[in-house]
């Protein structure tokens, strides 16, 4: 399938309003970048204006104090160091979330919520102790890449968690990497 995402979910929403934490953005960046098509995008920025999470000029999209807020909450940050070569996929992206690693346990939600997004490969992962960890992996007894170089060059910490998504294009890898978190954050 060709073109835009026809629909969207939770995870374009964060993801949307995440792009919006750092200034103003117009609604075809926020599609090029999402995926999904800008009348998607349109309906997010509707319902968010609406909540009092975001508000429009004519130089872009910006969050409110509120809206803000919620993302700060979040502990998601997109590192500038994004891998490359680790899986198997022509797109790689990961997240981070700062202080969030307590909430990772060996379940496979992180990666359904990614596969569901239209990923190919999910790694959850988070550092403990100064090490990284594949939970679900480890419970299953698969074997996964050594994480510990990407885990550094993205600045990750101990208790942070991380999403490793990837697939056949940079924005489906990216808003799945945001549907893995959105099931971590609950």
């Amino acid at each position: 399938r060709r073109g835009m995402v026809r629909r969207f979910t939770d995870a374009h929403i964060l993801y949307i309003m995440y792009l919006c934490s750092d200034g103003k953005v117009s609604r075809q960046a926020l599609a090029d970048i999402t995926g999904i098509g800008e009348g998607a995008v349109r309906t997010i920025l509707k319902y968010l204006r609406g909540m009092g999470f975001a508000d429009a000029q004519k130089r872009g999209i910006y969050l409110t104090p509120k809206g803000k807020e919620l993302v700060d909450g979040t502990g998601i940050e997109i590192p500038e160091e994004q891998p490359l070569g680790l899986l198997d996929c022509k797109a790689e992206f990961v997240l981070l979330a700062h202080g969030k690693g307590h909430l990772m346990d060996s379940g496979i939600k992180y990666r359904d919520g990614a596969i569901m997004m239209g990923a190919s490969v999910c790694m959850p992962f988070r550092m403990d102790g100064g090490k990284v960890t594949v939970p679900y992996y480890d419970a299953v007894q698969l074997e996964y890449p050594d994480l510990s170089e990407l885990a550094e060059r993205i600045g990750m910490k101990d208790g942070d968690a991380g999403m490793l998504c990837g697939a056949a294009s940079i924005q489906v890898a990216s808003s799945a990497a945001f549907g893995g978190m959105l099931k971590l954050l609950g």
